[in-house]
């Protein structure tokens, strides 16, 4: 609850001013919230939705852990008690409970980390014993002045390793089979699916179903006790996705399929997915402090969280009342019971078998990889947050995040141990806890490196992997080019790497990150994972279909055609594009929402004008993200033409808030923008966010923002806010 999605505030209720026109410039209270955790690569990375539509993204999100200081501190009376802890024997793994519990003071203690406000639970497990299962905390901040093991943290999207758990438990019965078809379990629904390949069951385990992107709608979090959420049933038919990719083929993290997976329990039990699991896996397992849902009773004992303007973030609930895919709120306690069955073989410390062993091996069991030694899905988890950092060991994991909360269970089936960490902030403590505790129990050497005698593909043979992909989840681009010395150079928004190749497929950056590509039986390539390790980025076609209307020559065509061969323009080849069209303000919305995967809102629109708009759901799903407030008087007037300053503000206000970018009011214009608008266009200028329209003389540009914006020059607008610069 990945996902990518943030340290913001529950949404509530959209605001508005009394404006003639959208407003885009982001104040500095704006600019601290509504960032949506996205590392690519070392670095931290900040893409996704502004305000809200970044929480959505978090049902991560992993999408990686961001830098920047966490909020944790130990205790006064752990500080006195806690000392330097002593060496463990290298490679023998955490075995001694004092010794694990002193490495685990240290590390909270650390200046960078141990920060006021915060407070972290921690399960560490081999061999089936409890070495450790502690929170950590300032005690001032913490209900009752202290932290303790029955408080609760909402821990993400750890949520789906227990959701995938319950589909297991129903294979185990014979009840659903991993190789059935989805479409048994949908109540007669027909799923759109062009391909002649069924999506099963495993599909949905391993998120290789093909599914287009639908991450839950802001609309999910609810801070209103007397809101009603709908079912379960109403969330997932509502927004069905449909196939538009092959089924079983490319991984891309999906908060839909795991959803779906919590319906099918569902479907198949006769229970409510809520009493299932307690029935069935929380129950038995003695975890009596873990739910998928909050009582106001069990409020008391979430720890809370805060945002980055150290204010309280509002406890709120979820639409669904029940995520399978994100809303479980546990304890250090009961995780470690869940690790305890895992190690055990799927019994309980009873010895009542919970899963079958064969279940067991099947979720420590990668099912899915690009490269053997880049790993994606087993069923329920995933590979290791800091694939660098596993040292030759085999790690599976699962992040989460959601707002207000990080979380991170990692395994080391091999060596029967398990480490769970959860904390009420949204930084990449997990990865610091990782790469620390990995160095310190199972040190190594990094798995990415040559082999001996293994010979590079020349420059020439590199080309085939040169171009641009789009990643499938959060669609961003990133530009694959040669070196002259047999490298490869790859950009994106934020970085530029240099990559050794090391195996056939494999390479590596000068930070040890790993990246592979996956070819067609042709030797073609067509995916690559590299920075984003949550969904493989497709290689957009050199030479894409053109429209009647836009030949390949067209001024144009170099942002028209490759949005269309990734089906963000809609229209089909053998119809006209119509390039010089106007782009209405409804259209241009609803454009830029999908671009961002950012879902039609449910709730009734804000605007008297949209009601009955086709754009209407998503006009209102915008202004409860934040990107947009309308002309005043509680119009939008959606059929008007939008201008060029406009559309401007709103790609300019998405990059700079979610801290893609900076806005820059130091380009030569000449006049014509209007004062609201005129660092947007500025920056619109110096990021190059524009076609051919935008022309200069005098050493002044002319962005033109008065005029309409047509669809050509939308097209040009979508594609280089993706694209590296």
């Amino acid at each position: 609850m990945t996902g990518q999605q943030a340290n913001g505030k529950p949404n509530q209720g959209p605001k508005h001013r009394n404006d003639r026109e959208v407003r885009s410039e982001p104040n500095d209270r704006q600019r601290k919230k509504g960032r949506s955790p996205e590392r690519i690569g070392k670095k931290a990375r900040r893409a996704g939705r502004i305000g809200k539509l970044t929480a959505s993204l978090l049902l991560i999100l992993p999408i990686l852990p961001i830098h920047g200081g966490s909020v944790f501190a130990v205790s006064a009376a752990d500080r006195a008690s806690g000392s330097s802890a002593p060496a463990a024997k290298a490679g023998q793994g955490p075995r001694d409970a004092a010794e694990v519990q002193a490495f685990l003071d240290d590390f909270f203690a650390r200046d960078d980390i141990a920060k006021p406000g915060g407070a972290a639970a921690v399960s560490v497990v081999q061999n089936g014993r409890v070495l450790a299962s502690r929170t950590y905390g300032e005690a001032a901040q913490m209900p009752g002045g202290t932290t303790e093991a029955r408080d609760r943290f909402r821990i993400g999207s750890v949520s789906k390793v227990f959701t995938a758990a319950a589909v297991m438990q129903l294979v185990d019965q014979g009840r659903i089979s991993l190789d059935d078809d989805i479409e048994l379990y949908l109540d007669g629904y027909t799923l759109n699916n062009p391909y002649g390949k069924k999506v099963t069951v495993g599909d949905l385990l391993t998120h290789t179903t093909g599914f287009e992107v639908r991450e839950p709608p802001d609309a999910g979090y609810v801070t209103d006790r007397s809101r009603k959420p709908v079912s379960l049933a109403e969330s997932v038919f509502e927004v069905f996705p449909p196939v538009v990719r092959e089924p079983g083929t490319s991984y891309m993290y999906d908060n839909f399929a795991s959803r779906l997976q919590g319906y099918l329990v569902q479907q198949v039990s006769g229970e409510s997915f809520g009493s299932y699991m307690d029935n069935h896996l929380f129950r038995p397992l003695g975890m009596t402090s873990s739910d998928f849902s909050l009582t106001e009773a069990d409020e008391r004992h979430l720890v809370p969280s805060y945002g980055p303007d150290a204010e309280a973030i509002p406890v709120y609930r979820f639409s669904p009342e029940e995520w399978p895919e994100g809303s479980m709120v546990s304890t250090a306690d009961d995780m470690a019971s869940f690790i305890q069955m895992l190690q055990n073989g799927g019994r309980t410390k009873t010895g009542e078998t919970v899963l079958s062993p064969e279940s067991v091996q099947a979720m420590m069991t990668y099912q899915a990889a690009i490269h053997p030694s880049l790993p994606d899905t087993t069923y329920g988890l995933e590979g290791a947050v800091v694939p660098s950092k596993t040292n030759g060991e085999r790690v599976v994991s699962k992040g989460g995040d959601i707002q207000g909360y990080s979380s991170l269970l990692w395994l080391l089936p091999d060596r029967s141990t398990g480490v769970f960490v959860s904390y009420n902030a949204n930084s990449e403590l997990r990865s610091e806890l990782f790469t620390a505790f990995m160095d310190r129990y199972y040190p190594g050497k990094s798995i990415y490196r040559a082999a001996p005698g293994f010979q590079p593909n020349s420059r020439q043979e590199l080309a085939r992997f040169t171009g641009l992909y789009s990643d499938l989840r959060i669609k961003l681009f990133t530009r694959i080019e040669t070196d002259g010395d047999g490298s490869l150079v790859v950009s994106d928004l934020f970085s530029r790497h240099r990559l050794k190749q090391i195996g056939e497929l494999l390479f590596v950056d000068e930070q040890g990150a790993p990246l592979a590509f996956k070819a067609d039986p042709d030797g073609q390539i067509i995916d690559m994972k590299y920075s984003n390790l949550f969904s493989y980025s497709v290689k957009v076609p050199e030479h894409p279909a053109a429209f009647l209307d836009v030949p390949a020559e067209h001024p144009y065509a170099p942002y028209i055609l490759p949005l269309k061969s990734l089906g963000y323009t809609g229209g089909e080849a053998s119809q006209p594009f119509r390039p010089e069209e106007t782009v209405s303000r409804g259209a241009f919305i609803q454009a830029f929402n999908a671009v961002w995967s950012l879902p039609p809102s449910p709730n009734p629109p804000l605007f008297k004008d949209t009601v009955r708009s086709p754009y209407g759901r998503d006009i209102q799903a915008a202004v409860e993200a934040g990107l947009l407030s309308g002309t005043g008087s509680g119009l939008f007037e959606p059929d008007r033409p939008i201008r060029r300053e406009e559309a401007a503000s709103i790609v300019v206000r998405l990059l700079a808030v979610t801290g893609i970018r900076q806005p820059d009011p130091s380009a030569r214009l000449k006049p014509g923008a209007s004062d609201w608008a005129a660092q947007a266009v500025s920056s619109a200028v110096l990021w190059k966010l524009h076609g051919p329209e935008v022309t200069e003389s005098a050493g002044k540009s002319d962005y033109k923002p008065q005029q309409p914006l047509l669809k050509q020059e939308l097209a040009a607008l979508l594609f280089t806010m993706l694209e590296p610069q």
